[in-house]
């Protein structure tokens, strides 16, 4: 990665390579020009025209025997037959009734920073958030990327300075988790959260029907301003707490009063770090996302707060900003640096800059993960040693051709893989920087989506200690029924385990880990009351968790492009994270238990 300076004391060393040199200290950082808006792209190229909006389905599987490749969706699919290449995925539920309100905008695609300020440059995006104490689900999703756009947060780098170059003639505007949305399709579908770990902490059964319990409304965006994005989501054992615009504020989780507000004002596209480390989280703000606070979310005290270095006074000075937490070290990335700081302390661990290998994308939890990109031509995954500079403690490089989107689990380390014409063809466990196993997404079959806070931002995969579980794209059949499932796979080989599949033929998607099970969602709709089910790691077998209560889909419509369910101590939350001009409906959460 790009390496650090040593501890205060020393002057910061900028844009060390990633195997220890140390070039020589770059130039004052310039301004960057303001570029103008570029046709739609994949994730994180905010739209002038919104996708259409989205719609619900549901599922419940059961483990069938093998069958052909190409219809995984009748049979389970063979170990051995996954072929290469996807092209842009599907919302995880198709539509299934009348779109309300405004239609969505744009989507974002994967490990790229979030929508752009309005009035200012737009800018490739970057969700699901963090558990106190132990890493815990998450639930930073992103909307689906445009069939054909360029995959990975890189690309995207690439696209803003060549967009530089043209600004005179166009004017631009614009551990353990969990993983759930729609891909490059522009319809949108609930988002599970990406990694979890089955030893993780369990959840007692729960007993009768998930209730409505309690909502807040978003606030009111400025027609000038278009959207604002609020990523961040935590959970204590008394709080959920939530990032709204220009503030964080925690919630009870069974009553849903206010327990205590920090102000954190910014441009409205700000990252924020979904992993916690004793209470502390992090967030950036400011005008620019130019300064980073960590706070206590038991108390809502500010820890600390700082500017981060080199600033201009431009309002893209921090573009493609990303956070990532593992232990007692916050990290952040953006497009022209990185930084790391202690958490506890604000002591300065790392810097980077630009060179031939930067930092291209950050990952915390059990330990730090750094995706490095070197000139656009090398990918590398390198877990590093925070308190050693940031040294590099293994490095993989990924296959020629391929790039590394996004970083799914920490431990295992698991990552997808992408081309310049895909943004998710494999996905790929790493052991002490050696390749495990690569599994192929293939031809419209998995429904992986890239989300657009950053490398961690990845949704529809869930990741244990020994397996990784996707989700088969919904599709319907000749009878207008819906077609889904969840594919186990060994982390150790890639090998198939089993195929559980919706017996009621409706949609099905992976949402977190309960007790050592898998914890799934089938979303209510306006004809489906919905319900979470629990599946059998060893078997795929599947049986009924909690069912929601008549009406669930009056409060909250699940399949709402910016809606992310997560599962919290018998509560079940549905977060919004891009609020938008004149959707006066939207809330910020809704509770249900």
């Amino acid at each position: 990665m790009s390496q650090p300076p040593p501890p205060p004391g020393n002057p910061p060393e900028f844009g060390k390579s990633s195997d220890g040199a140390v070039p020589p200290p770059p130039p004052p950082p310039q301004a960057q020009q303001p570029q103008t808006p570029l046709p739609p792209q994949g994730y994180g190229y905010p739209a002038q025209t919104p996708p259409p909006p989205p719609g619900g389905g549901y599922g419940y599987p059961a483990a069938g025997p093998p069958a052909a490749a190409d219809n995984p969706y009748a049979q389970p699919v063979p170990p051995a037959q996954n072929p290469y290449a996807q092209p842009p995925a599907q919302a995880a539920f198709p539509p299934q009734a009348p779109p309300q309100g405004p239609p969505p905008p744009p989507q974002y695609a994967g490990a790229q920073p979030p929508p752009p300020y309005p009035g200012q440059p737009q800018y490739p995006g970057h969700p699901q958030y963090g558990q106190v104490p132990p890493q815990g689900p998450y639930g930073y999703p992103a909307p689906q990327q445009y069939p054909g756009a360029p995959g990975g947060r890189s690309n995207n780098k690439l696209l803003v300075v060549v967009a530089a170059v043209v600004a005179a003639v166009l004017v631009i505007g614009g551990g353990v988790y969990l993983a759930t949305k729609g891909g490059d399709d522009p319809k949108p579908g609930p988002k599970p959260i990406a990694q979890s770990s089955s030893d993780g902490p369990t959840t007692a059964p729960h007993s009768g029907q998930l209730q409505f319990g309690w909502d807040k409304p978003a606030d009111k965006v400025a027609e000038k301003d278009n959207l604002k994005t609020v990523f961040g989501i935590w959970f204590t054992d008394k709080y959920v707490v939530k990032q709204e615009i220009d503030k964080v504020v925690a919630f009870d989780l069974g009553t849903g009063d206010p327990a205590w507000t920090l102000p954190a004002a910014s441009r409205g596209d700000c990252a924020a770090a979904k992993d916690t480390y004793q209470n502390l989280a992090a967030v950036q703000y400011g005008p620019s996302c130019n300064q980073v606070m960590v706070f206590d979310l038991a108390t809502g005290v500010q820890k600390w707060s700082v500017n981060l270095p080199g600033a201009t006074g431009g309002k893209t000075d921090f573009d493609y900003s990303q956070m990532a937490i593992s232990g007692d070290t916050v990290g952040v990335d953006w497009l022209s640096g990185s930084i790391g700081y202690r958490l506890s302390t604000q002591a300065v661990l790392w810097q980077g800059g630009n060179g031939d290998c930067e930092d291209d994308g950050y990952a915390g939890g059990s330990q730090f993960v750094v995706i490095v990109n070197c000139d656009y031509k090398t990918y590398k995954v390198q877990a590093i040693d925070p308190e050693n500079h940031g040294k590099s403690k293994w490095s993989w490089e990924a296959p020629t051709g391929t790039e590394v989107n996004a970083i799914v689990s920490t431990d295992p380390v698991v990552v997808v893989l992408g081309t310049e014409n895909s943004n998710s063809t494999d996905v790929v466990t790493l052991a002490n920087g050696r390749m495990q196993s690569r599994i192929s997404l293939g031809t419209d079959k998995y429904d992986v989506s890239l989300g657009d806070n950053g490398a961690q931002d990845v949704h529809n995969i869930l990741v244990s200690k020994d397996t990784v579980y996707l989700t088969l794209r919904s599709q319907g059949d000749s009878k207008g029924q819906v077609l889904s499932g969840i594919v186990a796979f060994n982390t150790s080989d890639g090998k198939q385990k089993w195929v559980a599949k919706p017996a009621d033929k409706q949609d099905i998607v992976g949402l977190d880990f309960v007790d050592g099970q898998v914890l799934a969602l089938e979303p209510p709709d306006y004809d489906v009351a919905g319900q979470l089910v629990t599946i059998d790691p060893a078997n795929g077998a599947m049986k009924k968790y909690a069912g929601f209560a008549d009406g669930a889909s009056d409060h909250v419509d699940i399949s709402d492009l910016e809606n992310y369910p997560y599962w919290h101590a018998g509560h079940f939350f549905v977060a919004c994270h891009t609020v938008y001009e004149g959707n006066d409906d939207q809330k910020y959460l809704v509770e249900f238990h």
